[in-house]
């Protein structure tokens, strides 16, 4: 696995607020009111994260990978390799598309 430093450097150390999930889509709200949308291939498991920060972010092929503070780890299957994450500021406008 590869790092994704663009993504890595953007959101490291926002804290997790909430994580919401439905079939394809995981939206995580941190607690500037910013949000990490990923298009994901079926349902993502449960929120392993909690309401700690994040670390660091990999990426390989079509497989998104967080982890959290505590060795708190979540792993989702990407739905598009390239285009399935996006973050938005806390006025919705687009930090990261990939």
């Amino acid at each position: 696995m590869r790092t994704n430093e663009e993504l890595t450097n953007l959101v490291h150390g926002r804290t997790i607020e909430v994580v919401t999930k439905e079939q394809g889509l995981v939206t995580i709200i941190f607690n500037d009111r910013s949000k990490l949308q990923i298009n994901t291939v079926g349902m993502p498991d449960a929120n392993v994260l909690g309401e700690s920060r994040i670390v660091a972010i990999e990426e390989e092929g079509d497989k998104l990978i967080l982890f959290g503070e505590e060795d708190r780890v979540a792993e989702f299957r990407l739905a598009s390799r390239g285009s399935s994450v996006s973050v938005k500021n806390r006025e919705g406008q687009i930090e990261y598309i990939g």
